[in-house]
This record gives C-alpha cells, sequence and structure tokens, in this order.
C-alpha cells in the first residue's frame, strides 16, 4: 500500500493543484479587479494627469538635486556601514555562507541593529549630535571598504545565474518596484505614521539632542530601533538642510526593503533553488502593494519582515543542526526584530512552539539532548529578548509599564495625554480592523485580505495584500502533505501561520501581517520548484501571472502620488505637500499668520506636527478628547473658554465639521444626555468658534481661529 510519501510526483495530484491555482489566479483576479474602481478603475485618467504633469512645466532644479545626491550619499555610507561592522560580526562567530547576496544581507542586518543599539546608547547620553553622527559614519564606511576589498578576495559557492525569459520577468518586476520606491522615498514624506510619530518623534530627538518626552505625543514611548538608523542619516543631512536630512530619513528607510528583497533572494539560493525560482520568491514580496506602500512611507513594518525571516532561517538551520551557533544568530535576529517592533512577540510564540516540536522529535529518537535542546532554545528566546530590552527599560522608567501604551488599564501606567481609558479605547479601535462578526467571517478572512481589502478603510483591513499568496497556498498545502520538504521549509510555514493566527486575534491591519508575506513567499516557491512536473514552465508562468493585479496597483498608486516632479526639483515641495495632505495649507497658515509664542490646539487634523513650527497641543489618535471631555463638562462657555486658556491656548485649528455634526459627534452622548442636552453641547462648541474667537481661515471643514480675551 502506497503512503503519502510514496507520491511525492503523482502526476495526477499535481495537475488537480495546478488547475485549482489557475482557476484561484482567474476568479480572484475578477474579484480583486471588481474592487478597484477608485484606483485601477481610474487608470486612463491617472495616467493621463501623471503624463500631464510633464508638460508645460520644469523637470529639474539643481538646488533639489543638489540634496537628493547629498542624502543618497549619506544612505549608501549608512549602509556600507552596517555591511562593515556586521561582517565582523559574522566572521567574529565564523559563520560561513554559500552564497554572496545572503552573505551581504546577513552582515547588514546585523551590523543595522549594531548601529541602531550605539545611538540607542548616543540618545540616552545626550549625544545625538551632527558631528558625532558625522564622526561615526566616517568609521563605519571606513569598516565597510575594508569589507568591499575582503568580499572580492571570498569564495562562494557560484549562485545560479540561469537566463531565462522567468528571470527576467522576476528581475523587471523587482527592478521597477525598487525604482518606484526609491522616487517615492525622495519626495516629502506624506505617510500618517511617519508624520504623527515615525518621523516626528526622531525629530523631537534630534532637536533635543537625545531622547525626550515627546509631550502629549504617547507614541515617543515606543521602540524605534528601525529609525535609529534613519535619524543617524537625518543628523548628518542637516548639516546641509533639513530638506538633505529628512530625504535621508526617508532613503535609510527604505534601504531595509531593499535589505529584505536582496534576503528573500538569498534565502532562496540557500535553499539550492533556482535563479529563475530564486527572482519569483523575490518578486513575489516585491509585488505586495501594501509592503511598497510600507517601505515608500517611512513605516518600519518591512524592517520588521526582514529581521522575522532571517531570525526564522537561523532557527531552521537549529532545527536540521542541533548546533548552538545557528540559536546565537536567531537571537540576534528575534532580538532585533522585537526593538523595531513589539509585536515581533507574535514569532517568539510561534518559535517557543518549533522549540517544543523539535524537542519532542528528540525524544521520540529516544536522544540525549532533548533536555539541552530545550533549554537553549529557551535561552536563545530570553537572548533575544534582553537585547531588544533597553527599549523596554526606558519606557518601564518613564511611564510604569515596558508596554506602554497598550494594555495600560491592565498594567498601570500613564504619561501626559495617556491613560487607563484612552489606552482601552485603543486596545478597542485597534481590535475593529476587519471587524469579523463570527465563525465564517474569519473562515473568509484569507480571501478578504487578497480581493477585498482596500487602504485607508479600517473594516477593510487598510491596506491591500493581493492575490499571490492566496494562489500559492494550495501549492504549500499539497507540498506539506504530499511531499518531503526541508525542515526550513517547514518552519517557514508554521512560523507565517503562527504569526497569521495571532493577527487575526489582535488587530486585523494589514501591515501587521506584512513579516510573515516573505515566509509564505519562500515556502509557496520552494514547494512549487521541488515538485517534479514536465511543463514548470507552465507553474512558474501561473505564479507570476497572479502578480499582475498587485503589481499593477503599485504603478496606478505611484502615478497617482506622481512623486517624480518633486523628487527632481520640479514641483515645489509646497505644492505637492498641498495636494497630498489635506490640512496642509492651515498648518502653513499658522507658521505664517501666528506670532512665534503662539500655542495652537490641533483638533481632528491629524497631527502632521511635523509640518508645524509653532508650540501646540494635541491629543494623539483620539484626536477630540480632551475638547470633547470639556465641553460634556462646560456649564457655559465662559467656563469652557477659561479652561482653554489656563492650558496656555491662543489659537485652535479643528476640523469641526465631525464635531457640528449630530450624527457623528464625539460630544454627543445618547446614553447620559437628551436629545436638547446633546444639542446644546454641540451649539456650545459652535460658540467657541464663532462667537468668541477671530476666524483666522477657514473652509468647509477646517477652521484656524485665535481665542479672543
Amino acid at each position: 500500500m502506497k503512503t503519502k510519501s510514496d507520491l511525492p510526483n503523482d502526476e495526477t495530484s499535481s495537475s488537480v493543484i495546478f488547475i485549482i491555482c489557475g482557476v484561484l489566479v482567474l476568479i480572484l483576479s475578477v474579484i480583486f479587479f471588481a474592487n478597484r474602481s477608485a484606483d485601477i478603475g481610474q487608470f486612463p485618467a491617472i495616467t493621463s494627469q501623471f503624463a500631464a504633469s510633464f508638460s508645460g512645466g520644469k523637470i529639474l532644479a539643481a538646488g533639489i538635486l543638489k540634496n537628493q545626491f547629498c542624502a543618497m550619499f549619506i544612505g549608501f555610507g549608512v549602509v556600507l556601514s552596517w555591511a562593515g561592522i556586521g561582517a565582523l560580526i559574522v566572521r567574529a562567530l565564523n559563520l560561513n555562507c554559500t552564497s554572496r547576496s545572503f552573505s551581504l544581507t546577513l552582515g547588514a542586518a546585523l551590523g543595522a541593529s549594531f548601529w541602531s543599539l550605539i545611538w540607542f546608547i548616543f540618545g540616552i547620553t545626550n549625544l545625538l549630535k551632527s558631528p558625532i553622527a558625522m564622526a561615526v559614519l566616517i568609521v563605519g564606511i571606513g569598516l565597510g571598504i575594508l569589507e568591499i576589498f575582503r568580499q572580492t578576495k571570498n569564495r562562494y559557492e557560484s549562485e545560479s545565474t540561469e537566463k531565462s525569459l522567468i528571470s527576467l520577468i522576476g528581475k523587471l518586476v523587482v527592478g521597477i518596484v525598487i525604482a518606484l520606491g526609491f522616487l517615492s522615498a525622495l519626495a516629502p514624506v506624506t505617510g500618517k505614521d511617519a508624520l504623527v510619530y515615525r518621523l516626528a518623534v526622531p525629530q523631537l530627538f534630534v532637536r533635543a539632542g537625545g531622547f525626550t518626552d515627546g509631550g502629549t505625543n504617547f507614541y515617543s514611548y515606543l521602540a524605534f530601533g528601525a529609525e535609529m538608523n534613519s535619524m543617524w542619516g537625518m543628523l548628518i543631512g542637516n548639516l546641509i538642510n533639513s530638506g538633505a536630512g529628512e530625504a535621508a530619513f526617508s532613503l535609510i528607510s527604505f534601504a531595509y526593503f531593499l535589505l529584505l528583497l536582496l534576503a528573500v533572494y538569498g534565502v532562496a539560493q540557500e535553499l539550492k533553488l533556482s535563479s529563475g525560482w530564486s527572482w519569483i520568491a523575490t518578486s513575489l514580496v516585491a509585488s505586495i502593494p501594501t509592503m511598497f506602500q510600507v517601505a515608500a512611507s517611512c513605516y518600519v513594518d518591512h524592517a520588521l519582515a526582514l529581521y522575522i525571516l532571517l531570525g526564522a532561517y537561523f532557527m531552521g538551520l537549529w532545527w536540521k543542526s542541533e548546533e548552538t551557533k545557528p540559536l546565537i544568530f536567531a537571537a540576534l535576529f528575534l532580538g532585533g526584530a522585537v526593538a523595531i517592533k513589539f509585536i515581533a512577540v507574535f514569532a517568539f510564540i510561534a518559535i517557543f512552539v518549533v522549540i517544543l516540536l523539535k524537542v519532542r522529535e528528540a525524544q521520540k529518537h529516544n536522544s540525549s539532548q532533548s533536555n539541552q535542546l530545550f533549554l537553549t532554545g529557551i535561552l536563545m528566546l530570553v537572548a533575544a529578548g534582553f537585547l531588544a530590552s533597553p527599549w523596554y527599560f526606558k519606557t518601564w522608567s518613564k511611564t510604569g509599564s515596558p508596554i506602554f501604551p497598550s494594555y495600560a488599564h491592565l498594567w498601570k501606567a500613564s504619561a501626559p495625554g495617556w491613560d487607563a481609558e484612552r489606552s482601552r479605547l485603543w486596545q478597542y479601535s485597534l481590535s475593529r480592523y476587519g471587524d469579523p462578526k463570527d465563525i465564517f467571517d474569519y473562515l473568509l478572512t484569507p480571501i478578504k485580505i487578497s480581493a477585498l481589502a482596500q487602504p485607508e478603510v479600517l473594516k477593510k483591513y487598510d491596506g491591500v495584500l493581493g492575490i499571490s499568496i492566496l494562489v500559492g497556498l494550495p501549492l504549500l498545502i499539497f507540498g506539506l502533505w504530499k511531499l518531503k520538504p526541508d525542515a526550513i521549509v517547514k518552519i517557514f510555514s508554521g512560523i507565517a501561520a503562527g504569526w497569521y493566527f495571532c493577527w487575526l486575534f489582535s488587530s486585523q491591519q494589514l501591515r501587521f501581517l506584512m513579516p510573515a508575506i516573505p515566509l509564505l513567499a519562500l515556502a509557496i516557491v520552494a514547494i512549487a520548484a521541488s515538485i517534479n512536473v514536465k511543463n514548470k514552465w507552465f507553474l512558474k508562468g501561473l505564479i507570476l501571472s497572479s502578480l499582475v493585479p498587485g503589481f499593477l496597483l503599485i504603478l496606478v498608486w505611484f502615478a497617482e502620488v506622481n512623486p517624480v516632479r518633486v523628487a527632481l526639483g520640479g514641483e515645489s515641495r509646497d505644492e505637492y505637500l498641498q495636494r497630498r495632505l489635506e490640512f496642509f495649507s492651515f498648518y502653513q497658515a499658522a507658521n505664517t499668520m501666528l506670532p512665534v509664542e503662539a500655542k495652537v490646539w490641533l483638533i481632528n487634523v491629524r497631527n502632521d506636527t511635523v509640518h508645524l513650527e509653532r508650540p501646540y497641543f494635541a491629543d494623539y489618535f483620539f484626536e477630540d478628547f480632551t475638547i470633547s471631555k470639556m465641553v460634556k463638562e462646560a456649564q457655559n462657555i465662559g467656563q469652557l473658554k477659561a479652561q482653554i486658556k489656563a492650558m496656555g491656548i491662543t489659537h485652535l485649528l479643528v476640523r469641526y465639521d465631525v464635531l457640528s455634526d449630530y450624527k457623528v459627534s464625539p460630544l454627543v452622548d445618547e446614553v447620559a444626555k437628551t436629545k436638547e442636552e446633546n444639542l446644546e453641547k454641540i451649539r456650545l462648541f459652535n460658540a467657541l468658534l464663532a462667537e468668541e474667537s477671530k476666524v483666522l481661515k477657514k473652509d468647509a471643514r477646517v477652521i484656524l481661529v485665535e481665542l479672543g480675551n
């Protein structure tokens, strides 16, 4: 009787799986495009507008190009510094890599973590100074140049370099995405998270010369492991001007995306996949729309994905070899991941299960090393946590909780602008992404995130995954069931599955799922490459065809944003920000119309404080929390105005349409108050803006006012 393992190359089973994948490509593509009326559906108009923007005006400006070239040089120097110090760490641990691409990735990723820790020490000791940044860069570049000379002497097993149409298509997809992302990174930053904290908080640190509390910006208590390297570039770029500093920050953030793609290709080569399959795996990751958006917006989810991938790879090597050395590297990378973002603990949960399974396997084989395997595995997780702990001890000392601002209602903690009540509301808000209602919704989630997800829509996951991963899942399931894949492939699949389930039952924001994508892409491609069929070209073509929807959406998003002219200097920074940020003109007005001693209260205008040059007060995340509380408690306009004046506020910048709309206004409390009482609170708020203030600038939704005496 044949067992599953006796049928690794069953043509009939393979054909059925291919048919399923082909049908999925067709059906999911139809659903995907049917739900893209706002972007791909506007393709002709968007591309026409993109082309028209280059006619009748200048394209280049020498001053801006000078800034961009300086930023590129700084970014290259920082990445070279990563590679130089990282290579020393790799040699010290005596690790041999078979492929040059993986060796370069390994060194640069380790080096980035090392320099991030150095800059953390500089932040604690108030040494975030431009001269120090320049001196450190010179040392780093020197180490990098030495490594370049060493690399020319090193011998590696020759990587697969097959010349085929498949390889060419993969290279083109990856190359185009990188080029578009690079141009996007050169443009002024407009990502919401970047303007609120990913860029805004490092700017605060730079201005203060060290770590400082962000006032009411509670995000300043998060871990900033990736941003510290970007801040290094900003410190040097600021020696030229602030534009060069911001561009250097953005480019270094984007460099993590380049490392991630190089890591995917390098791991594929380490798994002995051909060049064609390696490029397919890399293009699978590159063509994920949200991955592109994250990399071009100074976010960090792509950096987190890099470290989770490398940590998972070394866990696979440990499984196969049972040696301690892979665990050392796993600890280094997992520690680097937690230093970037706390949700990296999702991987810890999955890896703990991997350790238990390995111990169980050893016990089945009567191995005397089962206890040692368990102990070393647990010590690895502890070491990883220890490497990331400086960030969390810093937060603990400032707020009372190492995981602040999360769960402050469970682990008592507080800081200006944040408390247990807001923490509870925050956890509830995060849990509403995707908004599943029952078991049926949970089961449909893979389809919904692949074909129905939308950016900036909370219930639709605030992102776009594309169909390629879902198309590849039948291949992966088939391979895990019928074939005998490499242990590393199994571990990639297991950690990705563990991450997915943690994500599914926490906050279903699509960005938070990104660390699972490279693991799945490599597992799918490794399985596909191992299926023994005559027409491999068909299978490769099938996978590549699934990239089309996501890749096309990236092109449309790029054309819609159109960062080319501003990146090259043909469009001014203010013009670009004016069309990209709905409240930018009001921030400009505040900068030009208000006295330098003015203090502005920002209410529901996104807190883009990167663009505000005046002192301010702002609630973060719940931007109308304080004003709502004040209005609800105030007995009259005089009392409300006196409370605001006592805060030192001189001006208000408010999106008033939401607060004045009875149906959505946070001023309304239909449980505790009657309709007339709620209407009175709205009238009180409107009176504050209309009767007790001088209007400086106003449109249909936003108003800038000066408080009267």
